[in-house]
């Protein structure tokens, strides 16, 4: 049988804190030496919920006393080994999983209803059979996020050209430059444009520096990719930038140039269900079970301030916004 290797990272404590929702969780009322333990995958795709669950778990750590911890399963792992990952994390004090890898997540709603005194945060991917009392999920959709990005870079064209730069192997990739110019086309009808769209797909800092070349600084440029891509970025000459998971507002290592920012909003969700394991309310009725993401909040697009989009465009925006959560209510 092939050996368990087990990596768990402790989780830092950065300057700038996640986004936090209007509805914040409630002040604290614990400290506990408990863990909470996001489950990964050894190699997590850029723009993966992941990062944001990460920053929402340091603010569990300052405000509930929470260790925070990453614990990252091998490649390629069996349903046997991620189960006995999860057992000795619960025998080192982990009674809060969250996890976004469908796999990882099956083993831990499996898990979960075999252990009542934990809780689990589950986002994305298919919503749990049968799920157990003192499981929570949510609907993860990038690709909404991607299309409103692309309603708002077209509206933010002076041009009449967008350009759009996407890591391979980016999170949810494909399903990112689809929605992206289905926003751009639905500007075009919405306000009678008529912008185009240039996709440029990158594997590394190398291509991109050369893809950057042929944008013009007056171009609108919508980048989807990884910390590396993002440094040469910051290198060209673009003047308006559209990005995703920047952390937009809450760090000050966002290039400045950048207008908004495709987001997650985890942030009550993963303090509330902290509190609820504190609180020893391990089992919901009705469970916490929430399939639209843009219609909660889960995932928006973050604009850097209320001058990033005028009145008439905001109003053009929400309407496409509402268009999007009623095609998926269908």
């Amino acid at each position: 049988m092939k050996s368990i290797r087990v990596l768990v990272c402790a989780i830092l404590v950065v300057a700038g804190l996640s986004a936090c929702s209007s509805n914040k969780a409630e002040g604290p009322t614990h400290k506990a030496k408990t863990s909470a333990c996001l489950v990964t995958t050894e190699t997590s795709a850029a723009g993966s919920p992941e990062k944001q669950l990460a920053f929402d778990l340091v603010e569990a750590k300052v405000i509930y006393g929470l260790n925070a911890k990453e614990i990252r399963t091998p490649k390629n792992s069996s349903d046997y080994q991620i189960d006995s990952l999860l057992l000795t994390s619960l025998r080192d004090g982990c009674l809060y999983f969250l996890a976004t890898d469908q796999a990882i997540s099956n083993r831990v709603v499996n898990f979960a209803s075999s252990h009542k005194y934990v809780v689990a945060l589950i986002v994305g991917g298919v919503a749990p059979q049968n799920q157990p009392a003192n499981v929570r999920w949510i609907a993860d959709d990038l690709a909404s996020g991607a299309a409103l990005a692309g309603f708002a870079s077209a509206a933010k064209s002076t041009t009449d050209n967008v350009r759009l730069l996407v890591q391979s192997g980016y999170f949810e990739e494909a399903k990112v430059i689809s929605s992206f110019s289905s926003g751009v086309k639905a500007f075009n009808v919405a306000a009678g444009k008529n912008v185009d769209l240039t996709v440029s797909k990158v594997t590394g800092p190398a291509e991109a520096s050369v893809s950057l070349q042929g944008v013009s600084d007056q171009a609108v440029l919508a980048v989807f990719a990884g910390k590396a891509i993002w440094e040469e970025v910051r290198k060209g000459n673009s003047k308006v930038l559209i990005g995703s998971d920047l952390q937009l507002g809450n760090t000050g290592t966002v290039d400045p140039r950048v207008i908004a920012s495709v987001e997650r909003n985890f942030n009550a969700l993963v303090l509330g269900t902290a509190k609820d394991l504190l609180d020893k309310n391990f089992r919901l009725d009705p469970v916490l079970a929430q399939k639209d993401a843009l219609l909660n909040g889960v995932v928006l697009l973050r604009t850097k301030d209320e001058t990033v989009l005028d009145g008439a465009t905001m109003d053009l925006l929400n309407a496409y916004k509402a268009k999007l959560v009623a095609s998926r209510a269908k």
